[in-house]
C-alpha cells in the first residue's frame, strides 16, 4: 500500500472512530432541582393562567417589568431568539411564561400593548400580572428579588422646570426551566445566558 493510500485510510478509519463517539457521546443530563410550585395569575387576554396548565410541556420562566428600559427587554430578546431557532415541531411542545412584579402597572392591557410593540405576541407565550400579594408569593417561591426605586429629577421644558417620575426596580435575574413533569431543571441567573446552550437544554427536555 502506497504512503498516499496509508494517509486515506488512516484519515478514513479516524473519521469513522469520530462519528462512533459522537453519537455515543452522552446526552445533556439536566438534575431535576424541585418541584415547581404551582400559580394562578392573569395573562395579557385577562385569562386565569395556571403553572399546572401546562404539564407535559417544557416551560421557559422569566420576571420582567415593562418599563425596564434595558435588561428585561433583552431578556425577553434573547428567549425570543431561542423560540425562533427551535424545530417547529417541538415549538409546539415549548411554553414561556414572564411574570411582571410591577403589577401596580403591568395590567393586562399594558402587557398586551408591550408584547404587540416588542414582537413578543407569539403562540405559547403568556405574559402574567396579578396582585402585589399574588406576585410576592411567586417570586419568593422562585427566588427573585426585587425593591421599587422611585427618583424625582428636575428637568427644564421651554423655560419652565417640570418634575418627571421616574420608577424602576432593582432586581436579580431569574429564569427557570421546568420539564413535562413539572419539575425544575435549571436556572438561569445571568441576562447573558447562552442561546445556545439554553436550545441544548431545552431540546434535552423534548425527546
Amino acid at each position: 500500500m502506497s504512503g498516499k493510500a496509508k494517509a486515506i485510510t488512516t484519515i478514513a478509519i479516524f473519521l469513522m472512530i469520530a462519528t462512533v463517539l459522537a453519537a455515543c457521546a452522552p446526552k445533556v443530563q439536566l438534575p431535576i432541582l424541585r418541584e415547581a410550585s404551582d400559580f394562578a395569575l392573569t395573562n395579557e387576554t385577562s385569562r386565569e393562567v395556571r403553572l399546572s396548565d401546562f404539564r407535559d410541556k417544557v416551560v421557559v420562566m422569566d420576571f420582567i417589568y415593562t418599563s425596564c428600559p434595558d435588561v428585561c427587554g433583552m431578556l425577553n430578546h434573547k428567549l425570543k431568539i431561542v423560540r425562533d431557532q427551535l424545530e417547529e415541531g417541538l415549538k409546539r411542545d415549548l411554553i414561556l411564561i414572564s411574570i411582571s412584579f410591577d403589577p401596580a402597572v403591568d395590567t393586562p392591557e399594558v402587557l398586551k400593548q408591550y408584547t404587540a410593540e416588542r414582537g413578543f405576541n407569539v403562540p405559547g407565550w403568556h405574559f402574567l400580572t396579578g396582585t402585589e400579594e399574588q406576585i410576592r408569593q411567586v417570586t419568593d417561591d422562585y427566588g427573585v428579588e426585587y425593591e421599587l426605586v422611585e427618583d424625582d429629577h428636575e428637568h427644564e421644558d421651554e423655560g419652565s422646570q417640570e418634575q418627571e417620575h421616574l420608577r424602576s426596580f432593582n432586581h436579580n435575574i431569574v429564569v427557570v426551566l421546568i420539564d413535562r413533569d413539572g419539575m425544575v431543571r435549571k436556572t438561569y441567573e445571568n441576562a447573558l445566558f447562552s442561546e445556545t446552550e439554553m436550545i441544548s437544554d431545552i431540546t434535552s427536555l423534548l425527546p
